[in-house]
């Protein structure tokens, strides 16, 4: 009777985990349709024409997920928070980002905030810039340009 016992509690547990993995690959499937990509080139110029440095990001989220960069150096900090909310083929881009200046003698800083809300399609590349600007006390003008870019996940996207 013991072995008949564990024998119905061992097919029972099988049958349970082999449900639990179906409903698994289910939800990764519906998360993969569901999925976007979100790819965030950074820029920065000196003195609005010279690229000295670039970066790129490449996230992948769900609708209302935000995708979050932060730069640092020459005394400026910035923050940025990309949030697409995906309905059919429509995306709404909400974007925030504070930006933090340091003068060269640390005794004043200035902060910056800002909050944009648009509409954007698949693969359209949306333009953020400056974030940064001559201030007193600096020697050259850097500037940070965001490109920020939407796509539809494919398995091919990713490596």
């Amino acid at each position: 009777m013991m072995r008949r016992t564990t024998s119905v509690i061992i097919l029972l547990l099988l049958g349970i985990a082999g449900t639990h993995a179906v409903d698994i690959e289910d939800a990764i499937e519906l998360l993969q349709d569901r999925a976007l990509v979100v790819q965030i080139i950074a820029r920065v110029t000196e003195n609005g024409r010279e690229t000295v440095w670039n970066m790129e990001l490449t996230e992948i989220t769900i609708s209302g997920r935000a995708v979050h960069l932060q730069l640092e150096g020459g005394g400026m900090t910035a923050r940025a928070q990309f949030t697409p909310y995906a309905s059919g083929q429509a995306i709404t881009l909400v974007a925030q980002g504070q930006t933090w200046i340091t003068n060269e003698d640390s005794t004043e800083v200035t902060y910056r905030s800002a909050f944009e809300s648009l509409p954007v399609s698949f693969g359209e590349s949306v333009l953020f810039f400056p974030l940064g600007e001559r201030q007193p006390g600096y020697s050259d003008a850097l500037n940070i340009e965001l490109e920020v870019r939407i796509e539809a996940f494919q398995q091919t996207s990713v490596n």
